[in-house]
């Protein structure tokens, strides 16, 4: 690549690097239920990979973007197919609906767009052997395919870094002991906890027990159109058949959402103790939102995770990641603006 020839050109990408990681590392210590941790984490492997790039590039004085396609397509295909087989046996248990299909149409279009990398380039390979070039494709076409497929690797990229940043959020420890531990509702199967639901208690029966079974069980969750009973009692049920002492069970029964179950309990820690520390228990896939939407709403508290059946969590984690990219639509819109210029850049740079 041309514009990775001038030493000074490689030397600012260095420095870039290392600043974004230094600030990814700095935002996690101020605040790690930022949304901009995800964002820096994602911008640092980027930039990470254009360095092995251009230093191969020029230890061996040639580019050697080309040269890692091949296995990144192999590597893209093996990931669809998955996506795809996921997403059958998600249909096959939990039955069919749009939600339930996400992993099999995100495997699906990933295969479409190789399947149109190859065309293109077997197109390219058959005009070069009529000796007619590479040139002679319309520059718009070129143009607009190859913005299309910096958009379709973004995507991608964006969840790899939503999920990387979620296992490393998961992972953090957390050193102060709360003072409630609050527990999201999701649904019911009659006046029974759910499979989700349960995972979501027994983690913070986990935690309670870890740090000394001192903190209050605030249950949160309300009564939907099709529940006998609210989501908050189910759970208080589930508490006290597990031991748990009706007096460390506090109910918050009027949400329907995630984000009136942050509030409406952040209300209630309040009124309880104004300097309280909470630790919000949810499912895996859902720690990374749920800790963004705590940090937005002032909650006082970090978010812990139980576990998820291992078929639905690629479902559930492309439907997570949907609904944060709808929170920030104008940030994916500048990070989308700012993949179609690179695009475009290294387009001018290669047909010039």
């Amino acid at each position: 690549m041309e514009f990775f020839i001038y030493p000074a050109a490689r030397v600012i990408l260095y420095i870039i690097t290392v600043g974004t990681i230094v600030a990814f590392g700095v935002s996690v210590h101020r605040d790690r239920r930022r949304m901009l941790n995800c964002v820096l984490l994602m911008l640092s492997i980027v930039l990470i990979w254009e360095c092995i790039t251009v230093i191969e590039s020029f230890i061996y004085a040639e580019d050697i973007e080309g040269s890692v396609i091949v296995p990144l397509m192999i590597l893209a295909s093996v990931f669809a197919v998955g996506m795809i087989i996921n997403g059958l046996i998600v249909i096959v248990k939990e039955g069919f609906s749009i939600a339930h299909s996400l992993s099999l149409l995100v495997g699906g279009a990933i295969l479409v767009f190789i399947a149109a990398y190859i065309g293109l380039l077997l197109y390219i390979l058959h005009l070069q052997e009529l000796n007619y070039g590479f040139y002679s494709i319309p520059k718009i076409v070129n143009a607009v395919f190859y913005i299309c497929m910096g958009l379709a690797a973004y995507l991608p990229l964006m969840m790899i870094g939503f999920l990387l940043y979620s296992m490393l959020y998961q992972r953090l420890p957390i050193k102060r002991k709360p003072d409630y531990i609050v527990v999201l509702g999701c649904g019911l199967l009659g006046e029974r906890v759910t499979p989700l639901l349960a995972g979501r208690l027994n983690r913070g029966i986990e935690f309670d027990k870890k740090t000394g079974s001192q903190s209050i069980f605030l249950v949160s969750g309300g009564k939907g159109s099709d529940e006998a009973i609210s989501e908050a009692q189910a759970m208080e049920n589930y508490l006290l058949e597990q031991g748990i002492p009706q007096e460390r069970i506090q109910k918050e029964d009027q949400s329907t959402t995630t984000r009136e179950n942050l509030l409406f309990s952040k209300k209630i820690m309040e009124s309880g103790k104004k300097d309280y520390f909470c630790v919000i228990s949810t499912n895996n896939f859902h720690v990374l939102r749920a800790a963004i939407f705590a940090k937005n709403y002032g909650v006082n508290g970090e978010v812990i995770g139980g576990k998820t059946a291992k078929y639905y969590y690629p479902v559930a984690s492309i439907r997570e990641h949907a609904a944060l990219i709808l929170s920030y639509k104008k940030l994916f819109l500048v990070y989308a603006a700012v993949v179609i210029t690179r695009n475009v850049w290294n387009y001018i740079l290669y047909t010039r």
